[in-house]
């Protein structure tokens, strides 16, 4: 999707991420550009749940461990470490803005300014898979429960037209969900799927709000990488043809009212 964005010309004002989308922002706001855009897709193609250290066998040993998380995180904090290009907010070309829950305060927090690794890694430090990040002395955790798509925080921030990058799932499964794990994920992706609708039905009317959510079928998990390159190819075939069809319409000539003829 950033991908056809950029090919249009349309690039950012100020980028709000949230849970992956705070990782994808990170990357585009160090460099809105094409190319920058299309390594991004090579990152992601070398990605899998090994890399990240989702084995298995971990998670068995901290559940019966009752640590707080199925996963340690090491491999989730590598690899934001290894593919970010700056240290802190300041650093990067666009502005960007990272949410997560703060769970020592129970609230949202947005991350705007500072150490830019500990930030993204909050934002996506999904509740029971990877543990709290400590920031300023509190625990934080993915916020994709209280903003899925950034879209609140996008408005709040001043945003007047706001491009909605939804890589989340739902809707009617092909058969009923068997794992623990599958049935969470999908529940908060039902959940954050009412949340946007919500949002962009309240707030529709005043900001111009473009929502890109490709069916790109259903995914087994968030954490499933296994058709990655069918995903992006997905999306960038989606975003691709909303977007020429909205520039079509905006660029179409208005035509005179034809009156009906009328008999006497």
């Amino acid at each position: 999707m950033l991908r056809a964005l950029i090919e249009r010309d349309i690039t950012p004002d100020f980028i709000v991420g949230v849970s992956i989308g705070a990782w994808n922002g990170a990357w585009l706001a160090h460099r809105p550009d094409l190319e920058w855009v299309k390594s991004l897709e090579e990152v992601w193609h070398q990605v899998s749940r090994r890399s990240l250290d989702m084995v298995w066998w971990r998670a068995a040993r901290n559940m019966m461990r009752r640590k707080s998380s199925l996963y340690e995180g090491g491999g989730l904090s590598r690899f934001i470490a290894q593919h970010l290009q700056v240290s802190n907010f300041e650093d990067l070309g666009v502005p960007l803005h990272t949410v997560a829950i703060d769970l020592t305060m129970g609230t949202k927090a947005v991350f705007s300014h500072g150490p830019l690794g500990p930030a993204v890694l909050a934002s996506s430090a999904i509740p029971g898979v990877f543990p709290p990040v400590m920031i300023g002395g509190r625990q934080h955790v993915d916020g994709g429960l209280v903003d899925p798509t950034g879209l609140d925080t996008a408005i709040e921030l001043g945003a007047r037209r706001v491009y909605v990058l939804d890589s989340g799932y739902a809707g009617r499964l092909p058969t009923p969900l068997g794992s623990m794990n599958a049935i969470v994920d999908h529940t908060f992706q039902i959940a954050a799927q009412h949340r946007t609708r919500w949002t962009i039905k309240q707030m529709g009317r005043s900001v111009d709000i473009i929502h890109l959510r490709p069916s790109a079928g259903f995914l087994r998990h968030a954490m499933d990488f296994g058709a990655t390159k069918d995903y992006i190819e997905a999306g960038y075939g989606f975003a691709s043809e909303i977007l020429d069809a909205r520039r079509k319409r905006r660029w179409m000539p208005e035509l005179a009212p034809i009156a009906a003829p009328v008999y006497h």
